[in-house]
């Protein structure tokens, strides 16, 4: 627990769309915390405030390569179980076939490159990173890395120091400007529509004035028995006005999330590089049977605006679910907040959990992240504000207090 000093001079600010969480541990009762790496660190690095992993050694040489092991099962024989790009490299071992040997870029290295964002010739960390996930999904088709407690590909990701802000990034693959946002079971969807009257002859288009209402709908991600994700409908869908119900039910295709095809894996798209101004289509979910495959729909529908979302998917092996007007799709996760388990939005901060009078009076604040199977603390310095920007994700532990007195 940190006793923390006044931080008044930070202001709260409403849930971005995409944020993450770190969950509280109040005074029930838990299972033991016995990490066997190090805890999560909010550190400086040149300058940065970052957030370091367990499995990232404490002391680390910023300017060091980052080497990790994880435990598998030994390949078949006669394959060859190794890939690198760039600077990551990961391959069995060869005096421990038991063994999964990691080399990730040196801390300096990936935050620099996270900081100057994509280069056009392709050779970036960034870069270099997808394309070693994707050459890992063919090689776990060959039979590599077998057993792993954790998905290679979600142990790489997990392990990868980020800027508080960007944590989304650690769990969901959600990068700003980059990626969508990856789907997990156990998330929940909220869907809100927003309908309007048509526009008479010499009216605007969807304005306050032909405003009519918004339905709200929620979909849980549930996990098949064959590790595949549905969606299931929570409740029935909600219009403000009520009497909305009579004039637009008919139209809400977003009702049909139900009926997408059940995939192993789910990705959000976003209208800021989906489509083009001109198109309808707010916004999207792609589906895939491998993670590589929604890497590289993502990467097309990026660099192809115009191409048609559902034909460009079934080129990938992939599906894809469009959403026409003013649709907003809010993926949501569970924290558990002072004791208390809620669905909050992807992308909240700590900082949007406090109110204006919690936050100029914030005196105790402890936060626990899931590695593995086992939760870890965060440490951080409590004079430091970045902590209150750390975004949330599924699962996480968050404890606050204005009283002067530590909480158990």
């Amino acid at each position: 627990m940190f006793l923390m000093p006044p931080l008044n001079r930070y202001k709260t600010v409403p849930s971005a769309a995409v944020t993450a969480i770190f969950v509280l541990a109040g005074c029930s009762a838990r299972k033991p915390i016995a990490p066997p790496y190090a805890p999560f660190r909010l550190e400086s690095v040149r300058g940065d405030s970052v957030l370091l992993t367990p499995p990232i050694p404490e002391g680390k040489n910023e300017c060091a390569l980052v080497k990790l092991t994880l435990k598998s099962s030994p390949a078949p024989s006669g394959v060859h179980c190794s890939a690198e790009r760039g600077h990551f490299r990961v391959e069995q071992a060869n005096n421990d076939p038991s063994s999964v040997h990691i080399t990730l870029p040196a801390l300096a290295t990936w935050l620099g490159d996270l900081e100057g964002g994509f280069g056009s010739d392709g050779k970036d960390e960034i870069a270099a990173l997808f394309a070693l996930l994707g050459d890992l999904d063919k090689l776990q088709e060959a039979g590599c890395f077998p057993d792993t407690k954790l998905s290679i590909r979600d142990f790489i990701l997990q392990s990868l120091p980020m800027k508080p802000t960007d944590s989304l990034f650690n769990y969901y693959g959600y990068l700003a400007d980059h990626s969508g946002l990856n789907l997990k079971p156990g998330m929940r969807l909220k869907v809100e529509h927003a309908y309007f009257r048509p526009a008479e002859e010499g009216e605007e288009e969807h304005t306050a004035k032909l405003f009519l209402g918004v339905s709200t709908a929620y979909f849980n991600l549930q996990l098949t028995s064959d590790g595949r994700i549905r969606f299931r409908q929570n409740g029935t869908a909600k219009y403000t006005p009520p009497s909305l119900v009579h004039g637009v039910h008919d139209e809400i295709s977003d009702l049909a999330i139900s009926s997408i095809p059940q995939e192993r894996y789910f990705r959000l798209l976003f209208k800021t590089y989906l489509v083009p101004q001109k198109h309808t289509r707010s916004t999207a979910i792609i589906g895939a049977t491998k993670s590589s495959q929604l890497d590289e729909l993502d990467k097309e529908l990026r660099a192809h605006l115009a191409e048609d979302c559902k034909n460009t998917a079934a080129i990938y092996g992939a599906v894809c679910f469009g959403f026409e007007g003013f649709v907003t799709l809010t993926p949501q996760v569970k924290v558990e907040l002072n004791g208390k388990t809620k669905f909050i939005d992807s992308g909240t901060r700590i900082k949007d959990l406090l109110s204006r009078s919690q936050a100029d009076g914030l005196k105790s604040l402890k936060i626990q992240r899931q590695f593995l199977d086992s939760y870890y603390d965060l440490q951080f310095d409590p004079a430091d504000p970045n902590v209150l920007s750390l975004a949330l994700v599924a699962r996480d532990r968050v404890t606050w207090s204005n009283s002067p007195r530590a909480l158990h």
